[in-house]
């Protein structure tokens, strides 16, 4: 077989009703990449799919669809082959395609799930959204301290069928409540009859329930696990999040940023799969806000019309200086928003950043200050030295205003428990416009007055 199978390939198989070919496919190419064509079948297609190969993978399939698949799937499929599919799936993942699902749909679901099954998708959809609890499997293998490695074993064996990993297990007393963890490679290599609580791990990172989603992510970034326990509020064990659910939050939370600091608000569907109305109405709020404001912009112009028309020069200008002002604003912000997220960086580094940001403007604003002043000179030799000498001090003046501007905001958003990203971003370019406005034209009649 080749590395690859194509859609035609794929699709000619199932329209010949070459049934034991496709089991092989399924078995022999990587179901990630057969999945993309999988979604590009027509749903009896699907269907047939579906029908023919293992639950199991199937089950893997189903996961990987969009929701919009996801609920033909659902709503085309019986009772008894409804109950099959959760058989197969886990917890977390039945959760994630329910919270996409219409309320029919979700009861078309849960009437068909088992008493346990019902116990668990409930307890995961009653935490607070984008929570540790919300992302949470409780499906994992559970050890006790007194247990020995071959009773271990034994465990692992039964739970380990349904646990969506065993690459750690974790150790509760008899109230359940979470006091070591151990790899099961240190169970595997050890003697039979060694106490699992002399092999286990007490130095334990966990998170809450209630804990934000985000501060998941960061501690299994920052201690480099593939599995974090969740615990109550008694430290009791209620599940456990794998990296592949923090991967998916790492998505979800870079895309909601790039979206707020992109002044959009965010939408909960990729690009292609958002309608035109809701993408509209995410965009163009802040492009209200942004068009109102900038009425300050153009009550500062107005107020200098006279001197504008005494020198044009000074008008042709003000395109380059404030869309630079916004790009050093905007990067400057980035920076600082991307360290907020990655470094945690708080208020009480006000003075870091502040110092950081102006060392750098002073060495940005320098080099666009010469090489603007001889890009005047030698292209628009009709203007006056003072003229070029103006143009460029307000630009380097401008860069220094945007970059500690950019710096300032998102920290400040902090002190107001707003979003970093949603708060600064779309009011840098505002801020810097108009202040670099006023900049501009108080420098141009101190050195220009007389011209004026």
């Amino acid at each position: 077989m080749e590395n690859k199978l194509t859609f035609l390939e794929l699709e000619q198989l199932v329209k010949d009703r070459r049934y034991q070919a496709i089991r092989d496919a399924f078995d022999y190419y990587n179901l990630v990449d057969l999945t993309n064509h999988v979604e590009n079948l027509d749903l009896n297609e699907i269907l047939l799919l579906f029908k023919i190969l293992r639950k199991d993978i199937t089950a893997e399939i189903f996961t990987y669809l969009s929701s919009e698949k996801q609920e033909d799937i659902i709503t085309s499929f019986t009772g008894p082959q409804i109950a099959g599919m959760l058989e197969n799936l886990y917890t977390d993942d039945i959760v994630d395609f329910l919270e996409e699902m219409p309320a029919n749909v979700v009861k078309h679901i849960l009437t068909n799930a088992t008493a346990e099954q019902r116990a668990e998708i409930n307890l995961l959809l009653s935490y607070p959204e984008d929570s540790a609890g919300s992302i949470m499997t409780t499906d994992f293998v559970e050890l006790k301290a007194s247990d020995t490695v071959k009773k271990s074993i034994q465990k692992i064996k039964q739970q380990g069928k349904v646990a969506e990993t065993i690459s750690y297990c974790y150790v509760v007393d008899i109230n359940r409540v979470l006091v070591g963890s151990i790899k099961l490679r240190d169970i595997l290599f050890a003697d039979e009859d060694e106490l699992i609580s002399d092999l286990m791990d007490t130095d334990i990172v966990c998170v809450a329930t209630t804990d934000d989603q985000e501060h998941t992510a960061a501690l299994i970034r920052k201690y480099d696990v593939s599995v974090l326990p969740v615990v109550n509020n008694e430290s009791r064990l209620i599940g456990v999040i794998t990296a592949d659910d923090i991967i998916d939050v790492i998505t979800e939370e870079t895309t909601e940023d790039i979206q707020k600091m992109a002044a959009v608000i965010p939408t909960s569907d990729s690009y292609l799969r958002t309608g035109v109305l809701e993408m509209t109405k995410s965009r163009i709020a802040w492009l209200l806000v942004l068009m109102v404001s900038a009425t300050f912009t153009g009550l500062i112009i107005q107020g200098y019309e006279v001197q504008l028309a005494s020198i044009p020069a000074l008008a042709a200008a003000i395109p380059m200086i404030m869309s630079t002002g916004g790009n050093a604003g905007c990067q400057s912000s980035t920076m600082v928003i991307r360290g907020i997220a990655i470094d945690h960086m708080r208020i009480k580094d006000f003075g870091l950043v502040l110092w950081k940001e102006l060392r750098v403007s002073l060495g940005i604003g320098l080099v666009l200050f010469v090489v603007n002043f001889f890009r005047l000179w030698i292209f628009m030799p009709s203007d006056t030295l003072m003229t070029d000498l103006v143009i460029s001090l307000t630009l380097f003046l401008t860069v220094i205003l945007a970059n500690l501007t950019g710096g300032i905001l998102p920290l400040v958003a902090l002190v107001f428990k707003q979003d970093p990203a949603a708060m600064a971003s779309p009011l840098i370019t505002t801020i810097v416009d108009a202040l670099a406005l006023i900049i501009y034209f108080n420098l141009a009649m101190a050195f220009l007055g007389n011209l004026m």
